[in-house]
């Protein structure tokens, strides 16, 4: 999480596929969150994929997953504001990493439904 922002909402939509969402607010300029988060997203375990940007609505979208694969990948949104002075809006959203395979070698089918395949 960025430190120079203020948390504005949080949820985790589902405890059973623990999505979690979160928006925040800096004063900082959006290139300086953007930086940040480029520079610690390509850190282990993640790895950025893919920078997005929207000029038309002041926006950057860093799209980043594991690097170790697994499926779990998520988005960072920052975009400038000058409503009421700058202020910079963070969105960040991470669905839950897809479930293991099964023994019957597909996620969630047969009687072997949610035990992981053993060595």
């Amino acid at each position: 999480m960025y430190e120079a922002a203020t948390l504005t909402a949080a949820s985790q939509i589902s405890a059973a596929q623990g999505d979690i969402y979160a928006s925040m607010e800096s004063a900082d300029p959006a290139e300086a969150v953007r930086s940040f988060y480029e520079a610690k997203l390509s850190e282990a375990p993640w790895e950025v994929t893919s920078v997005v940007e929207i000029a038309a609505e002041n926006t950057v979208v860093v799209k980043f997953a594991r690097r170790e694969g697994g499926g779990q990948a998520g988005t960072v949104a920052i975009q400038q504001q000058q409503e009421d002075g700058q202020k910079t809006l963070i969105a960040i959203s991470l669905p839950a990493p897809k479930p293991a395979a099964t023994a019957t070698g597909t996620p969630g089918a047969g009687p072997q439904a949610g035990k992981p395949i053993t060595g």
